[in-house]
């Protein structure tokens, strides 16, 4: 009996072998022939298994599992994680996929540009927590009001759209219209127990009786959304026989530019240019500025010619993601270890994503915090002071700096001395051009700015510094370091 027994276990034994190494033979075939993420996975599995002593038994659960992983995988890339719906990117590989199908198969396509409106008021009030409380709650009304087949996607920030396919101008006014009468019958109880009132503006645009490309159709849709926001909100805007791309072009040439850019099309691109910041009385470079331009074909863009309409778009944060990614390949390059002032528009910090992503870049290149200035613009922070405040702070936690850029050009500057633990003061352009010569009430604003910032521990920047004239009378006055273009011109060169 005791030989039989050792005669079953020494079968069982070469059975399980025999199956673990065929196992492992078929994984490695897999693995090599296989096309996917979720093949790759499953044939690792199937190595894995190969040395269990029970393969067959435990296969089809680590499959299962392996797969769900994939997919899960699969849908971060493609999914915004806030709301489920499509991301920004998703969204751009259907539209073009949409209008294809539409061309071959000769039938028309709706797009509706979304806009929550006064949401930026409700995440300044209430905080982030809420925001997406407010932004989640829309996705799920959204999603229930377009139709079974329609594709919703979080463009970005409080921006949605949805792709509307077979479906002409008197469908697609259908859909916006239960859109917005879904909004007004419906009412969202904050935390707190107060009740905010939800509603959206909408730009309509159909392929292909209003544009004949997919960045085109976006374009229209988009000046649309904003024709419905100047109409005093809660309203959808249609083209008219006016609002063709041709004639609207000459409004969106910025819009497009932007678009181009940051998808890398068209040989448009973004790119970061560095001026440097030199200690007044030693000349030594303290610090780069980095500067945002973009590039088409031979031409430098500079961000005066396209950041309002970036921000007009949502798109700002992109943008200022790619210009730290781009700067942060060029210190890794360079191996440069000096200070970085970046500009940050307002507007970029209502998303909740901006912080975990720029956390995210600063991990990635193993660049420390302490080595970044962030600049607030004093002209722009004053209508989101409480959201600015708690931004700064949470970064000041992980070690990042921050500076008021165009210090004295507002009504409020000592209140955000108050405000914000700041490390720098840029003082206002403005002032410094006129120091030398009869520039006698700037020269005593700045003496006086150069004195405050002294006793409370905060060093100045002279910006706009030109001549050797300028910079001798900001040496004079107390200021601590200077950039303009007497010192340098912006370069694409960090050096």
């Amino acid at each position: 009996m005791t030989k039989d027994r050792k005669k079953i276990a020494t079968m069982l034994f070469g059975g399980a072998l025999a199956a673990s190494l065929l196992m492992a033979l078929t994984g490695g075939v897999i693995l090599f022939t296989g096309q996917g993420i979720v093949w790759q996975l499953k044939a690792v599995a199937v190595l894995l298994l190969g040395l269990s002593p029970l393969p067959v038994a435990s296969s089809a659960y680590l499959f299962r599992v392996l797969e769900r992983s994939a997919k899960d995988a699969e849908s971060y890339t493609t999914r915004d994680p806030l709301t489920g719906l499509y991301n920004e990117h998703t969204f751009w590989d259907l539209l073009q996929y949409e209008t294809q199908r539409s061309q071959r198969q000769q039938y028309k396509f709706s797009l509706l540009h979304i806009d929550v409106d006064n949401f930026k008021v409700v995440n300044d009030r209430y905080g982030h927590e809420v925001g997406d409380l407010y932004l989640k709650d829309f996705s799920n009304i959204l999603k229930a009001a377009v139709r079974k087949g329609d594709i919703p996607a979080r463009y970005g920030g409080d921006n949605f759209t949805a792709i509307l396919p077979v479906c002409d101008e008197e469908q697609a006014y259908i859909v916006a219209k239960r859109i917005m009468d879904s909004l007004r019958g419906h009412t969202l109880i904050l935390p707190d127990g107060s009740q905010v009132q939800e509603t959206v503006s909408i730009g309509v645009a159909v392929f292909p009786s209003h544009a004949q490309d997919a960045q085109d159709l976006f374009l229209l849709a988009d000046n649309m959304l904003n024709q419905a926001k100047s109409s005093g909100k809660d309203h959808m805007a249609f083209p008219s026989e006016r609002d063709n791309v041709e004639t609207l072009r000459h409004l969106g040439e910025t819009n497009l530019l932007i678009l181009d850019a940051l998808r890398g099309q068209k040989q448009r691109k973004i790119v970061p240019f560095f001026q440097p910041i030199v200690d007044v009385r030693s000349r030594k470079v303290l610090a780069h500025e980095v500067l945002t331009r973009i590039i088409v074909d031979d031409r430098i863009i500079p961000a005066a010619d396209f950041i309002e309409a970036a921000e007009n778009m949502g798109a700002i944060g992109k943008i200022d993601y790619q210009l730290i990614e781009q700067a942060f390949r060029i210190v890794k390059e360079k191996k440069h270890s000096g200070t970085l002032f970046l500009n940050l528009s307002p507007k970029a910090l209502i998303i909740k994503e901006f912080i975990p992503t720029i956390r995210s870049l600063f991990r990635d290149y193993d660049v420390q915090p302490d080595s970044m200035v962030f600049e607030i613009t004093e002209r722009d922070t004053v209508k989101n002071i409480r959201l600015i405040e708690e931004f700064v702070r949470k970064l000041k936690d992980d070690g990042f700096r921050f500076a008021i850029d165009d210090f004295g050009s507002g009504y409020s500057s000592l209140q955000y001395l108050r405000s914000f633990p700041v490390d720098y003061l840029k003082v206002d352009g403005e002032f410094i051009r006129h120091l030398p010569g009869k520039g006698a009430v700037d020269r005593k604003i700045v003496a006086s700015i150069a004195d405050l910032a002294e006793r409370i521990g905060i060093k100045t920047i002279a910006e706009y510094v030109e001549t050797e004239d300028i910079l001798g009378a900001v040496a004079e006055v107390g200021i601590h370091y200077a950039q303009g273009y007497y010192i340098r011109r912006p370069s694409p060169d960090l050096g």
